[in-house]
């Protein structure tokens, strides 16, 4: 999982230094929101494959921690629910982005009722991920928690006797239905989840449909919406995918069963890396994000001339190109 980073962090460096070289009036202040953005993601990332790194125990619906924060003997239960932060947060990012569009777009345009509807609804989102976040704290200083987990964890044992004795450890996570501060999380998150679909659907047909109508927008002022829009939508989308289908598999193995690891090691690379690809997706379908990184390649791969001394041409001075970067 270490290997990836190779790859993801030069681009986080590159799309990063690009937006802060943006200096057009219309990324003037929306290129915070994509830094911001861009900086969750890398965090979202480290987290996962860095503090967390997750090894499955399949069919057992248990995680167990290999990463730093194992090695620091912190509960598996507080980096299960730490994980749901940074989710949280990811998705925090993303509406603030569609909000922010769908101001500058319509809310200063229109006075309807209903235009206003996405902007309640991301207060409403504000409120609740201050409230996830109290019942995250909530559960790390009730020491009611990590029973629930000691006794779930019995509890398997008694039914499966012969589980390996690493499955017992302080750093591992099983999922505790008896445990209320856990499913207050889960059900928040799922609030979340809901409240951010319809916030980001509602937000894109409003701005459509203005977009469509409006008549003191110039051709290329519309295409040029609808291209941040588009590349928007496109991030979510990858969140959406690479975020839900996991979960959905989670929820699939507490009904059934499941025996494949390796499968689910695959979905835990999902989780680690969908920023990656949201931010490889904002590069591709923002124009002006996509130049810059592709002028900053260019610059990379210039051939660089180079003065050689006379004592290596025969007395005279000449010039040879490299390549740098």
């Amino acid at each position: 999982m270490h290997y990836l980073h190779l790859i993801t962090t030069p681009v986080y460096v590159i799309t990063l230094v690009a937006l802060f070289k943006e200096t057009s009036q219309l990324f003037q202040k929306y290129k915070y929101y994509l830094i911001v953005h861009i900086i969750t993601n890398f965090l979202s990332e480290g987290y996962v494959s860095f503090m967390w790194l997750p090894r499955t125990h399949l069919p057992y619906d248990v995680y167990k921690s290999t990463g730093i924060l194992a090695h620091l003997n912190l509960s598996g239960v507080f980096q299960f629910l730490l994980l749901a932060q940074f989710l949280a947060f990811t998705g925090v990012s993303i509406l603030e982005m569609f909000h922010y569009r769908f101001k500058s777009v319509v809310l200063h345009q229109s006075g309807k009722f209903y235009t206003k509807l996405p902007t309640f609804g991301i207060y409403l989102f504000r409120f609740l991920i201050v409230m996830h976040l109290l019942v995250f704290i909530w559960s790390m200083a009730d020491g009611q928690t990590i029973v629930y987990q000691k006794n779930k964890m019995d509890e398997l044992f008694q039914k499966f006797p012969g589980l390996p004795a690493e499955i017992r450890c302080y750093t591992v996570f099983i999922l505790a239905p008896e445990d209320p501060i856990l499913i207050m999380s889960v059900i928040l998150w799922g609030v979340l989840c809901t409240i951010g679909t319809v916030v980001v659907l509602t937000s894109v047909m409003l701005i459509n449909h203005f977009l469509n109508k409006t008549k003191n927008l110039s051709k290329e002022t519309k295409k040029l919406q609808k291209m941040l829009v588009f590349s928007l939508l496109a991030q979510a989308t990858i969140h959406v995918v690479m975020i839900l289908f996991p979960v959905l598999v989670q929820i699939y193995q507490m009904i059934f069963i499941l025996y494949n690891n390796d499968f689910v090691t695959v979905l835990l690379f999902c989780v680690a890396y969908h920023g990656f690809l949201s931010t490889c997706a904002m590069i591709v379908f923002t124009k002006q994000i996509r130049l810059k990184v592709l002028l900053m390649f260019r610059k990379c791969m210039k051939p660089k001339a180079v003065l050689i001394g006379p004592h290596q041409f025969g007395g005279q001075f000449a010039y040879v190109e490299s390549f740098h970067g």
